[in-house]
């Protein structure tokens, strides 16, 4: 008998939700011969400021551009983090308290290892982002979904919230501006979760990838800004979407030292570190900020999003415009069985793609994540 070539704990998730659509509108294209409107995928398509990208030219010519990166930061590299957040979030850091990572979601997947044992329970917002709990899923940890509701539109409710903390609970998620549901949070809504959390003894981490797209005047805080969160949090950006540079997998982690240093541990381990002309351009794309870019880029995700929202209406989808984020997260007709039948009909009939909102949990059954980024989003502003 051959044996079993996969390790037991991949049995402990599902295959990861995108994987599955593309495939899905692989098909569909090859066999209708159109191409399917993808308002799945959240991919960044608006092109970089050519200030960042001239560069990472220049950079990648650099004599020593080939050579093994240090394992954490470069002092340009740490200097131009502890500069931004000065200027960006009036958040004072450290050297030992910011780490660069191949892009956010380096950071998500890999501080399961470097946080949790086997049993430890992981407070995980529902609907939320999947790799909040696939990879704490597969090294033992136990997800604990507390849950965003429409009735208090999607934000965590701090008593739920407390009424699910156990002896073995050791960290909350946390995100916002919000992937799914593109939901924001204020900085007082942010103190009242450190002070839970240090009541508690709790870690927070906070992914705030989307700090950087917001609309309608409102400006995303840092957790880090209320006083003594660095005791208990470290909190995750990207350059992914703040300068469109997703391709190029580049972020980084700030914030509670021990935690910074238990997972530069584990990457030691996984990786070479973030490579020397990615973190030059990191420092310069921190340094020189192209305000001019970041200002059409924002208006033209809110232009989408509003042109989006006028195309989804008429299928019977109802939300509010988000705040925050790249999605439109809407609630389907009464008269759909759930989302992902909803969301596959819509695909074979109309050669539309939306995620279905159970992707991010039981949720969202009732929902869809609708991208306001990449092919579809693209087409439709081109053909309006």
């Amino acid at each position: 008998m051959k044996k079993n070539l996969h390790a037991q704990r991949l049995a402990r998730v599902p295959e990861y939700i995108f994987s599955q659509l593309a495939r899905s509108v692989i098909d569909v294209e090859a066999q209708s011969k159109c191409q399917v409107l993808n308002f799945g995928m959240g991919t960044p398509d608006i092109p970089p400021s050519r200030l960042y990208i001239n560069k990472l030219s220049q950079f990648i010519n650099d004599n020593d551009a080939h050579m093994y990166p240090p394992y954490g930061a470069t002092l340009e590299f740490a200097q131009a983090l502890i500069n931004w957040h000065q200027q960006r979030f009036a958040v004072t850091l450290e050297k030992d308290e910011l780490l660069p990572l191949l892009g956010a979601k380096d950071g998500v997947s890999h501080l399961p290892l470097a946080l949790f044992n086997e049993g430890d329970e992981i407070l995980v917002p529902n609907p939320g982002y999947p790799a909040f709990s696939g990879p704490a899923t597969m090294i033992g940890a136990v997800p604990i979904f507390y849950n965003l509701r429409e009735e208090n539109n999607f934000r965590i409710d701090l008593v739920e919230l407390e009424q699910k903390i156990t002896a073995r609970t050791k960290c909350i998620w946390v995100n916002f501006p919000a992937n799914p549901t593109g939901q924001v949070a204020t900085l007082a809504e942010l103190e009242k979760i450190i002070n839970l959390a240090r009541r508690h003894k709790l870690l927070v981490i906070y992914d705030n990838a989307y700090s950087e797209i917001t609309f309608d005047g409102f400006v995303a805080p840092s957790i880090l800004e209320v006083s003594g969160a660095k005791e208990v949090t470290v909190e995750i950006g990207s350059f992914s979407k703040s300068f469109s540079l997703a391709g190029f997998r580049m972020g980084w982690i700030v914030g509670n030292k021990e935690i910074i240093a238990a997972l530069a541990k584990v990457k030691s381990q996984m990786d070479s570190g973030l490579s020397l002309p990615l973190q030059r351009l990191g420092a310069f794309a921190l340094n020189n900020i192209d305000h001019k870019w970041q200002t059409e880029m924002i208006a033209t995700y809110a232009q989408r999003r509003n042109l989006i929202a006028d195309f989804i209406k008429p299928l019977g989808l109802t939300f509010s415009l988000p705040k925050g984020g790249l999605y439109i997260w809407a609630k389907i007709p009464d008269s759909a069985r759930d989302a992902e039948t909803f969301c596959l009909q819509l695909l074979q009939e109309k050669h539309i793609l939306f995620t279905p909102g159970s992707a991010f949990g039981n949720a969202g059954k009732r929902f869809v994540r609708v991208s306001i980024c990449g092919t579809g989003p693209k087409n439709l502003e081109r053909d309006l």
